[in-house]
């Protein structure tokens, strides 16, 4: 689905573990990101099952396994991904496409998550819609 683009974060990897930039630098400087949040998914719960008209989302999947699903609200086309959880996995979501994750584990996953709108209007820009 075009409308869902796996991005390549910037990982660095020792013995101790990872560590993740899911947002650029000049995003941060040039861009308006808003509703930065960490959503917590413990086993066989889902988050999500919603969609914006104006934002794009950004999720990043930092554990796992987790599955992701997407839904094109136009075309009706569906996609779904699994994230082993291994490392870290960013999804730039464009608007008017339905998303949902599930925690396919026996541990806790966690997101971080943020949107990019094209203004700067404070109205909500969520809408229910039940995929997974």
């Amino acid at each position: 689905m075009e409308k869902v683009e796996v991005i390549e974060i910037t990982l660095r990897e020792d013995e101790r573990g990872w560590v993740a930039w899911p947002m650029e630098e000049e995003d941060l400087r040039h861009t308006l990101i808003s509703h930065v949040h960490v959503p917590h998914l413990r086993p066989g719960a889902v988050r999500g099952n919603h969609y914006h008209r104006h934002s794009t989302e950004y999720a990043c999947v930092l554990s796992g396994p987790c599955k992701a699903v997407f839904e094109d609200n136009e075309t009706g086309e569906q996609q779904e991904i699994t994230v082993p959880g291994d490392k870290p996995v960013l999804f730039k979501i464009a608007p008017n496409i339905t998303h949902a994750f599930k925690n396919e584990g026996t541990g806790e996953v966690f997101l971080m998550c943020y949107e990019k709108r094209a203004d700067d209007t404070d109205e909500p820009d969520l809408y229910r819609k039940s995929i997974l």
